[in-house]
């Protein structure tokens, strides 16, 4: 019978440092899952299922709990975004305010559709429903913080970013 080398972590050390000390952090492990998926998309900036069964180890948990849990809020995608990740919000207030104006202008001006990432890997941009700020309609996230009501200029200097 052979040994199985180990498997090597999807994490660095100071990584698996940080989503252990989520498992321990609130009363209940389950509690930190969220904080520790949110850590993960900022590093790989993105959920895949390989660093989902790690966490799943990590906080001792099935890999289809944490799954479900990644899968089931926005703020998690299991496909790599920019280092920029910025939501359009599509909810009714935001599309009355012209939301859909400011999605093609996302799209000229960055040059990429959506859901896709500049070639520099620095912006990517994606419809979202609601984001909860109807009156700073049409709300524009970046990274999942709030930057207030979408225009062309705010999206023209946001681009001019990429050069920083």
């Amino acid at each position: 019978m052979s040994a199985q080398a180990p498997v090597k972590s999807p994490f660095s050390p100071e990584q698996e440092k940080i989503l252990t000390e989520w498992t321990t952090r609130y009363p209940y492990p389950n509690m930190g899952l969220v904080e520790a998926l949110r850590s993960v998309q900022d590093w790989h900036r993105m959920i895949s299922p390989e660093t989902a069964s790690r966490v799943a180890e990590i906080f001792h948990m099935p890999f289809s709990h944490v799954w479900g849990v990644a899968t089931f809020f926005p703020a998690f995608t299991m496909k790599p975004v920019g280092k920029y990740r910025i939501g359009s919000c599509r909810g009714l207030s935001c599309w009355l305010a012209g939301s859909d104006a400011m999605e093609a202008c996302l799209e000229k001006t960055l040059g990429v559709k959506a859901r896709a990432v500049t070639p520099d890997g620095k912006f990517s941009w994606e419809p979202m429903e609601c984001l909860g700020a109807c009156e700073q309609a049409p709300a524009l996230q970046v990274n999942d913080r709030l930057k207030g009501a979408a225009t062309e200029k705010m999206i023209a200097t946001l681009a001019e970013e990429r050069h920083d």
